[in-house]
């Protein structure tokens, strides 16, 4: 029996899309789950017989899809981070663009055999959307939303292929950060999210039921901030249409940060709804724009502990 804790997840970046590299050496990547998986469009005949019968079911096209989720651990996923954000990592910083990375995916079931075939070899996989959410209470988490090529069971490693393995470390969480609105400190946050779509979609040609690589569309940054509602400030960006910023840090126990920017920005909604009891709080959702300053909609920075 096959169990999540007997479950490891490995990466390497390809040069070549949808092609597994010679002698890869596969990355471990912790993660907390993934729902990656192979899909089909299916196909049946329509002939009309008197057994009222269905005499032909074929499949169709296929594509590889999931999420993959995991904690915001120092410098565990971000290769995930850039290739989410179409990025390069540079001095420390990571800012959302045009740069695109594929990656063989490997899944590993330890507890298999090899007559069960333990592995499962994912190619061509693109990371579509990234997700990051956080709140008053927990770490902060990353749901990474993928798009692939082609999956196989396999009973040993890909030739030459070798397993690095990483250092667990603990994950960032918002205790010790802060969220900054328009430059000034906002002590009145209560949850904080975005979501960054690339707009990837298979392109399916005649003669294959795979995708060639596939197109990718806009980088739109959306998400929401939410808010105790104490006055008017925020609402009134909203309601008089004004263009905004938004910063947040993340640390770890041992002092590594984390700090994600959205250097500007419109709210798009925002009311101060009563329901029951308790406080107040104003949920107001943003559309991420170009920043002409940083050239980009969003921006990610590492900074190491002193």
């Amino acid at each position: 029996m096959s169990q999540s804790t007997s479950h490891k997840f490995y990466l390497v970046e390809e040069t070549e899309y949808g092609v597994t590299p010679a002698s890869a050496q596969f990355i471990e990547v912790p993660i907390t789950g993934t729902t990656l998986g192979l899909t089909k469009n299916t196909s049946q005949s329509n002939t009309i017989r008197s057994d009222r019968q269905i005499s032909d079911f074929r499949d169709g096209t296929q594509q590889i899809g999931g999420d993959i989720k995991a904690e915001l651990q120092w410098q565990a996923i971000d290769m995930l981070l850039a290739a989410a954000v179409c990025g390069d990592w540079e001095a420390d910083k990571l800012k959302s663009g045009t740069k695109r990375r594929s990656f063989s995916i490997l899944r590993h079931f330890t507890t298999l055999s090899a007559a069960d075939k333990p592995y499962q070899l994912y190619r061509g996989i693109e990371l579509n959307n990234i997700n990051i959410q956080l709140g008053t209470e927990g770490v902060t988490t990353a749901t990474f939303s993928a798009v692939g090529k082609s999956v196989e069971a396999l009973s040993e490693l890909p030739a030459g292929a070798t397993l690095k393995a990483t250092a667990a470390v603990p994950a960032v969480d918002t205790f010790n950060g802060q969220v900054t609105e328009g430059g000034e400190n906002l002590a009145i946050a209560t949850e904080l999210g975005f979501t960054l779509e690339n707009g990837i979609e298979p392109r399916f040609v005649i003669g294959s039921s795979e995708t060639i690589r596939p197109s990718i569309g806009l980088s739109n940054l959306t998400g929401t901030l939410g808010v105790y509602f104490e006055n008017h400030a925020l609402l009134e960006k909203f309601f008089n249409g004004e263009q905004s910023n938004i910063s947040f840090s993340m640390t770890d126990p041992t002092g590594n940060q984390y700090v994600v920017s959205v250097p500007n920005l419109r709210y798009t909604g925002g009311q101060p709804d009563v329901e029951g009891t308790g406080a107040i709080i104003v949920s107001l959702p943003f559309q991420g724009l170009l920043s002409e300053t940083e050239g980009t909609n969003l921006i990610i920075e590492r900074k190491a502990k002193a």
